[in-house]
């Protein structure tokens, strides 16, 4: 799948791309969730601004635009 022109690909920030991430709920206690930042996918897609401020704070995109 190629990515739309200005969308970029990058790992999860909140599951570090494992599409699950730990959680200890007092009254359920401990267990793995579907991460609900990349409804478990493991990655997310941003446009050219978001992925400027991720750039910004040091991540690199994981796939970039195709070149048109």
């Amino acid at each position: 799948m190629t990515l739309v022109e200005g969308e970029y690909e990058f790992t999860c920030d909140e599951c570090d791309g494992e599409g699950s991430v730990f959680t200890d709920v007092e009254a359920e206690g401990p267990s793995w969730v579907r991460c609900d930042d990349c409804f478990g996918d493991g990655k997310l897609l941003v446009d050219e601004d978001a992925a400027a401020e991720k750039i910004r704070w040091g991540q690199t995109p994981t796939r970039t635009p195709s070149a048109t």
